[in-house]
């Protein structure tokens, strides 16, 4: 498609959309294989397209109802994303700080101990994460044993510790890009103003 020389605004959007398919493809590929090469290379690839593709354009592409219309669909789209990413903030954050944690022991007739670790979620009476381990020789535990504890409570604090990270992620991001729009509007209100 992008080997011709001219190309239609139709095309351009059907493009457009298409690249946009395969990186949220790619995204969703990286995060279940925990690669994220994959969607920084289709990412910047799909990038490359556009704007490859948008040279290739012969019908007008801009104009002044174009550039209204984009900065009112850009301003939009910017508070849209701005407002679901201090909700998201905003949840997690009360999730974070509001759940709390617990274990417990229980000791068998054969003298095995079970220890067992959980996270409450905010909702009372519901856990977010809830495992045992079965120790079978607790006077002579064995490797196995301590990897097995190991493992209880590192997953119980990621539990907790992802939606956390999670919402910092969305807080730096909100503070970003209300940074951005300001400090663009500025730059353009002292570039034009008359």
């Amino acid at each position: 498609m992008l080997h011709c020389e001219i190309m239609r605004k139709n095309t351009y959007y059907a493009l457009l959309a298409g690249v946009i398919a395969v990186m949220i493809i790619a995204i969703g590929l990286g995060m279940t294989t925990g690669n994220p090469l994959i969607p920084a290379i289709i990412i910047i690839a799909g990038i490359g397209i556009v704007y490859i593709g948008k040279q290739k354009v012969v019908d007008v592409m801009q104009d002044d109802l174009s550039d209204t219309i984009y900065g009112k669909a850009a301003s939009g789209a910017l508070l849209v994303t701005i407002v679901i990413a201090t909700i998201i903030f905003a949840g997690t954050m009360t999730f974070y700080f509001n759940s709390g944690y617990g274990g417990g022991f229980h000791t068998f007739a054969n003298g095995s101990v079970s220890v067992s670790f959980m996270h409450d979620a905010t909702i009372p009476g519901q856990a977010i994460y809830h495992d045992t381990y079965l120790i079978a020789d607790p006077a002579n535990p064995t490797g196995t044993d301590f990897w097995g504890l190991d493992m209880l409570f590192k997953n119980g604090h990621q539990a907790l510790e992802f939606p956390c990270i999670f919402g910092i992620g969305m807080g730096f991001t909100v503070v970003l890009l209300a940074g951005l729009y300001a400090a663009f509007s500025y730059y353009y209100t002292r570039k034009y103003e008359v």
